[in-house]
């Protein structure tokens, strides 16, 4: 039966989707997706040079695939309130529709000092002291607030499209494996993805009745402006990467997949849930500590 065909099940060329944090790393390969499948795409981003660098990238693969979708520059800061609510707006004036919104843009402030178990209490007080109230106020402003705020100012929008179903009207929110695990120490970053997990459960729950579907992917290992390539970047958890069981960092096609899947009829059926794509990652952290034996 035709109706069965990879080509029916996931087609969503036409539709129109919002993408934050797509001028760099996995917001970027998603926007990628997005021209290649003829999906309009409007990429958000704080910095318009990176807007600008992902554009000259989807129209050269709007050159090869035959893609006629149309792509827009959306230059705002979602975690400041002033230009979130701007970014709002104009959307809600300015496109016809929104059936597809990427929550993907996020921030990762680190402590500036880390503790190795075998150190002294010293060293331990001074690591875990080494965030300040900003880093936490920056990062739920970008991470959580700016997300929660940009997705309640396009329910409208989102539920106009959900009506017309086949997977129309969907969030996807970033997390991170980070929000269930304790292997690292990083607690801005690590709470402001928890606060993701359930902020997507409370959404998908308060938008049922119209079933808005909100859900969440936890990526792992992926290069990224967050996660840098080289291994010896010691703000990179790429060194990390002989330890997942794939052995290898994600894809951008990967990525992609994942994404036209919970966009389309064959995820359409999926709500509220968080779509863990780290390479088994989770399966062996583990915590430590120091034993002289």
């Amino acid at each position: 039966m035709s109706s069965f065909k990879i080509g029916n099940l996931y087609e969503i060329a036409g539709r129109q989707a919002i993408v934050t944090g797509g001028g760099s790393g996995i917001g970027q390969m998603i926007c990628k997706g997005f021209a290649a499948n003829n999906v309009n795409v409007a990429i958000v981003d704080l910095f318009q040079d990176r807007i600008d660098k992902t554009i000259a990238i989807c129209e050269e693969i709007k050159k090869e695939t035959g893609s006629t979708c149309k792509i827009t520059s959306l230059c705002y800061d979602i975690g400041n309130e002033k230009s979130n609510k701007e970014l709002v707006e104009f959307i809600n004036g300015n496109y016809e529709n929104v059936d597809i919104l990427i929550n993907c843009a996020g921030i990762r402030r680190q402590n500036k000092v880390t503790f190795t178990p075998g150190e002294s209490l010293e060293k331990l007080h001074e690591a875990t002291n080494s965030i300040g109230w900003n880093d936490f106020r920056d990062t739920f402003d970008v991470n959580v607030f700016g997300m929660y705020f940009l997705t309640a100012g396009l329910v409208q929008k989102l539920g106009e499209a959900a009506i017309k179903g086949d997977g129309r009207g969907v969030v996807i929110c970033f997390s991170s494996p980070c929000s269930v695990h304790n292997n690292q120490f990083v607690p801005t970053y690590q709470l402001s993805k928890i606060s993701i997990d359930h902020m997507v459960r409370i959404m998908a729950a308060e938008f049922a009745d119209k079933y808005i579907r909100v859900n969440a992917i936890s990526p792992g290992l992926y290069a990224s402006r967050m996660t840098p390539m080289a291994p010896d970047d010691p703000s990179s958890n790429m060194k990390y990467v002989h330890l997942v069981p794939a052995r290898r960092e994600g894809s951008s096609e990967e990525m992609a997949a994942a994404i036209m899947f919970l966009c389309s009829k064959g995820g359409a059926y999926v709500d509220g849930r968080n779509l863990r794509m780290d390479g088994g990652r989770l399966l062996t952290l583990k915590g430590h500590i120091y034993s002289d034996e």
